[in-house]
């Protein structure tokens, strides 16, 4: 089983348009999914959705045109829906219970390969989809994505990647949603712009964002609510999960044990490499080596998502610009494919 892909392309409103479209009995599948975990009123969500399109309208008026014409395709009466689907983060922060057992990230610098675990909820992996953005100048992008989110984990034509751990701390997030920033490096054609979206997108989340590009390069930022702190990546290798490791934010122990067990295996696992291989990170990806708190999480009940673990793992060869994915969390062979840019 693949995740379905679809490709959209043209102007912002055009590739909006096609997107909600082509996924419209997903978006209000999604929709309704997060309408149910953000646990406000429409009315809440909608004010909060009103702030984040003020906010992106500011950053690049041009991801709002494309958010506008997905509700359009979907005919979505309230395009307030997508803008919320789009900062979910930052609306869901503090809403829930959930532990901070989201996502292992890792990057290889000798072998410019970048990956991770999409761990979130099960409905997702029933919904979530493989899009290839076409702009008109010739930039292309490759995602992973959920229906009417504009933004994920994904690579672009100029071997640009960038991964996503989410973060917790205790201070308010109104700013760019962290969504809209990785799509933002996707749309970018070197890591020095990439840098600069990323500068001028400012603080008000909390997430930390892998990214890197095909010679190798790689950098880690941050948000810390009112702070961001980049990581310069300067060993062979990077790995991340789900507290912070600039600052002391995130203790280790009750919340964040899982976080911490996870970080542990990851980062011991990788130290050890003679080679840094594909095989060597889909290995690491996909331990179960610690039964407790495993990096390749099966579902698991969970009072706010009703079943959490790995969506997807996704492994990246920015060199080669190709996407090595394998859907969902069983072993089972048939769930890996590779997606690569046609030529």
């Amino acid at each position: 089983m693949r995740f379905p892909e679809i490709t959209v392309s043209g102007t912002p409103d055009e590739r909006g348009f096609a997107h909600g479209e082509a996924l419209s009995s997903e978006i209000e599948a999604t929709i309704n999914f997060y309408a149910t975990i953000f646990k406000k009123s429409s009315g809440e969500i909608f004010e909060r959705a009103n702030h984040f399109r003020n906010i992106i309208q500011e950053y690049n008026p041009a991801f709002c045109e494309e958010i506008e014409g997905i509700a359009a395709g979907a005919k979505i009466r309230e395009p307030l829906w997508i803008y919320a689907l789009n900062s979910r983060s930052e609306i869901l922060a503090f809403e829930t219970s959930i532990p901070a057992n989201e996502c292992t990230a890792i990057c290889f610098q000798p072998a410019a390969l970048l990956g991770q675990t999409w761990d979130w909820a099960s409905q997702l992996e029933k919904l979530a989809v493989l899009m290839q953005i076409e702009m008109p100048e010739g930039h292309r992008i490759q995602m992973l994505t959920e229906p009417g989110i504009i933004g994920k984990i994904g690579l672009n034509s100029k071997g640009m990647g960038a991964c996503l751990n989410i973060l917790m701390v205790n201070k308010p997030l109104n700013g760019v949603p962290v969504h809209i920033v990785l799509r933002a490096i996707l749309e970018s054609k070197s890591l020095e712009e990439a840098k600069a979206a990323v500068q001028r997108s400012g603080c008000g989340k909390a997430s930390h964002i892998l990214f890197g590009d095909q010679n190798g390069v790689f950098c880690g930022v941050e948000f810390a609510g009112d702070e961001l702190f980049f990581i310069q990546n300067k060993a062979q290798y990077m790995v991340h999960t789900n507290h912070y490791l600039m600052r002391p934010i995130n203790p280790d122990g009750g919340y964040f044990s899982n976080s911490y067990a996870r970080f542990r295996v990851a980062d011991e696992k990788t130290s050890s490499l003679i080679k840094f291989s594909i095989d060597e990170m889909k290995t690491i990806l996909t331990d179960r080596s610690d039964p407790e708190f495993p990096i390749w999480q099966t579902y698991r009940p969970d009072n706010d998502l009703l079943d959490a673990g790995t969506v997807a793992t996704i492994v990246m060869d920015l060199k080669k610009q190709q996407l090595h994915i394998r859907k969902g969390n069983a072993n089972n062979i048939q769930s890996d494919f590779t997606i690569a840019f046609e030529n």
